[in-house]
């Protein structure tokens, strides 16, 4: 391969490399939250549970859900711009 040229990709497969990177990212993410925060978000993002929902089953105040959301999506985002 010459200078300056790269191996030909189809561009589903650079959408698939990109997919795959982005879900690593994202799941490193996840586990660098604390595991409060962790479950808050995924029990609304994963188990579709609304913010009242989450609040009864963990025991804690909806402005509280909202609070780890707020902080689960913003390490989320930073993260992705990291990379």
């Amino acid at each position: 391969i010459g200078e300056g040229c790269e191996p030909s990709i189809e561009a589903s497969q650079h959408h698939e490399l990109e997919a795959l990177d982005v879900m690593r990212v994202y799941r490193c993410a996840l586990g660098e939250l604390p595991e409060r925060t962790r479950d808050v978000f995924l029990l609304h993002r994963v188990e579709e549970l609304s913010y009242k929902e989450i609040g009864d089953k963990l025991g804690i105040a909806i402005p509280t859900v909202q609070y780890h959301m707020a902080r689960a999506l913003a390490h989320i985002d930073a993260a992705l711009e990291r990379e």
